[in-house]
């Protein structure tokens, strides 16, 4: 199983539209951060987590060619308004895309783009449907492509969002707080890629201090920093690190079986 980081910054990337770099160096190419999303990759499929607004170059950076499913975390715009992206390569499979998420995900998702989920593309005349929308169970494995696969709730300012553990994979986007649900499904993981907005304490984004503590309680072999904003120096944060805990970077692939 290979994992690649799509994107690793916060809702705006790094720089901010008007070039604003914040405590980013803009001359470490590290600093230069996509909307969040990954990509997981096996011999049996390929799987997309989130459509951010930045998709497209995520997916032509990445050489996709084809995708198998999408599952996602919210319905949030940084991790759904690249949806459209998807058009040319429902195209070439010439059906809808499998999509999962939770049902109130979901709900969201088929109001907001009716013309792209099969079961409200027929309100749109013209349009034929990129995704083929199911609801998952939360709390309770199910099996995609051979890969068992659990969502749980995580606390996300006055929402709740989805992480996933995808096998030896645990993927925690947008969590303020995680419930022991969701800690308990994240037992085991070898690779975790979690929140980790800025060094500050934030509403609905764990800080690094927060994260930190996460880490140690989960204690996954690799740890990947994830959603950082311009506040997040690369280099600075990475000294701050513990061994075994990185910052992210756009198009950073892991292969599960280094480690």
């Amino acid at each position: 199983m290979q994992v690649t980081v799509l994107g690793c910054g916060g809702s705006g990337g790094v720089p901010l539209v008007g070039g604003i770099w914040g405590a980013c160096d803009p001359a470490d190419p590290r600093n230069r951060r996509r909307r969040p999303s990954i990509l997981v990759r096996t011999p049996q499929a390929t799987i997309l987590i989130d459509t951010s607004p930045d998709l497209r170059e995520q997916l032509l950076d990445a050489e996709v060619s084809n995708l198998d499913a999408v599952l996602f975390t919210h319905s949030h715009a940084d991790h759904c308004h690249g949806i459209d992206d998807l058009r040319p390569l429902v195209y070439a499979r010439g059906e809808p895309i499998p999509a999962f998420s939770d049902p109130a995900t979901m709900t969201n998702l088929t109001a907001r783009f009716d013309y792209a989920f099969a079961s409200t593309a027929s309100t749109r005349s013209g349009y034929s449907a990129m995704l083929r929308d199911h609801t998952i169970p939360v709390g309770a494995p199910f099996k995609l492509f051979g890969l068992e696969i659990t969502a749980f709730e995580q606390g996300h300012g006055p929402i709740t969002t989805l992480g996933y553990r995808i096998g030896p994979v645990g993927y925690s986007p947008d969590a303020v707080e995680i419930p022991e649900a969701g800690f308990q499904a994240l037992e085991g993981v070898h690779l975790w890629i979690v929140d980790c907005l800025r060094h500050e304490p934030h509403p609905s984004h764990a800080h690094f201090a927060r994260t930190m503590a996460w880490i140690r309680r989960v204690a996954p072999a690799r740890a990947v920093l994830t959603h950082m904003n311009h506040t997040m120096n690369y280099a600075d944060v990475a000294a701050q690190c513990p061994a075994g805990v990185e910052p992210g970077r756009d198009n950073m692939t892991i292969d599960l079986a280094d480690l």
